[in-house]
């Protein structure tokens, strides 16, 4: 293979600028439904941009044909494009275009520079049975999402608390808590450990292991050619020790292929240069780096396009009623921040009067248009004092009077 590592040495900084680009992307998509809000006229919310959404709706929307809260064929149709990268180019979506994973990297590179570039390892005696965690967290998640109909695992998601970080910091922590302990802690411990969250806790990682074991991905190490320089162990974000062994395979393998492009055999002026000897492979055959990382890029965006493209595609309910039902009835409990007060009144069959009296509120200080989550900051109230479930509990009484 001719000039592969010349090929291979831009590898690694155009997956970062395609890091960056997704991570501003989706950011982008998180602040604009801050901003705008959610419901039929407003923006998608990042659950409905989230793969493993696809996943924990996957059982409610087989039996009943309906979506969770939040959630829309937008899941599915990411779902899918992961599974078919995790089948054919490995777990392209963990190391090439993942958010969460981006932000560990960047916490890495800075505590490189903080601190030098010394590599921490958790020792194996911990770090064994810590990489059963995550397999642990998505069996958790996805029993008791398909037991209850709503996303369990929602408060306790580092990526759902960054999201809502653009709402300010009082909605990050009373909302989400421990999913922004779990984000900092993830953050401060990245500067020291690569990829944190993705080896102990990430349950779409620990999914997309397991699918990578049953696809044609691997890394091919030629090893009468290794200078055993260790170079592609210390490259590897998730310390599989590479060198040790012929074939790569393992399901905690995020296909960053930084192994492959740290790997010195074949560099200018050396008796094999242009030929590299460790490399990617697709069903048995080795391809250049540079080729899995476009390939990965194109079947992802392909999959999103189609989907578009035959109407799949949509990330916003159809009407606030949709919002509003939970199997199919009306349920106070599925009141949502962006829903205003008349939206509220009339979706529920309310008087808007009474809706108004029950709260105790006046229309002249909180007008109807006024959303549930902006009530609070017209009365001057503490979040404490009043908040969206205060209305929620306000409607349930209303229904249920006599």
């Amino acid at each position: 293979m001719k000039n592969t590592h010349q090929h291979s040495r831009h590898v690694q900084p155009a997956r970062l600028a395609l890091q960056l680009g997704f991570l501003a992307l989706t950011s982008f998509a998180a602040w604009r439904h801050q901003t705008l809000g959610g419901g039929p006229e407003g923006a998608a919310s990042i659950d409905a941009l989230c793969p493993f959404g696809g996943l924990e709706a996957l059982f409610r929307f087989a039996m009943t044909g309906e979506y969770i809260q939040r959630l829309n064929s937008s899941d599915f149709v990411l779902l899918g494009g992961t599974i078919l990268l995790a089948l054919t180019v490995g777990r392209h979506f963990c190391g090439w275009l993942c958010p969460l994973g981006t932000l560990q990297e960047l916490a890495r590179k800075l505590g490189r520079r903080l601190f030098g570039k010394r590599v921490f390892t958790v020792p194996p005696v911990l770090d064994k049975p810590l990489r059963w965690m995550k397999y642990v967290v998505l069996v958790w998640a996805l029993v008791f999402t398909w037991k209850t109909g709503s996303l369990i695992i929602r408060p306790y998601d580092p990526w759902a608390a960054y999201a809502h970080g653009f709402a300010g910091w009082g909605e990050m922590w009373s909302e989400f808590a421990v999913g922004s302990a779990i984000l900092f802690a993830m953050l401060i411990g990245g500067l020291f450990i690569d990829r944190l969250f993705c080896k102990y806790l990430c349950p779409l990682g620990a999914f997309l292991g397991l699918t990578t074991k049953l696809g044609f991905f691997s890394i091919r190490r030629k090893e009468n050619a290794c200078l055993a320089c260790t170079k592609c162990d210390q490259a590897c974000p998730v310390n599989i020790p590479v060198m040790q062994q012929a074939v790569i395979r393992s399901s905690e393998c995020i296909g960053c292929l930084s192994c492959t492009t740290a790997c010195p055999t074949g560099k200018r002026n050396t008796p094999d240069e242009g030929k590299t000897f460790l490399l990617p492979a697709v069903a048995g055959r080795t391809l250049r780096p540079a080729l899995i990382g476009t390939a990965g890029l194109v079947l992802f965006a392909g999959s999103i396009g189609l989907a578009q493209l035959g109407g799949v595609w949509r990330t916003l309910p159809v009407s606030l009623t949709a919002v509003a039902s939970v199997n199919g009835e009306l349920d106070p409990q599925a009141i949502r921040g962006f829903m205003t007060l008349a939206e509220i009144a009339d979706t529920y069959g309310l008087a808007p009067d009474a809706l108004y009296r029950e709260l105790g509120l006046s229309e002249t200080q909180v007008p109807a248009n006024t959303k549930a989550k902006d009530v609070r900051v017209l009365t001057g109230q503490s979040e404490e004092a009043f908040d969206t479930q205060t209305i929620r509990d306000a409607v349930a009484r209303l229904r249920t009077a006599p």
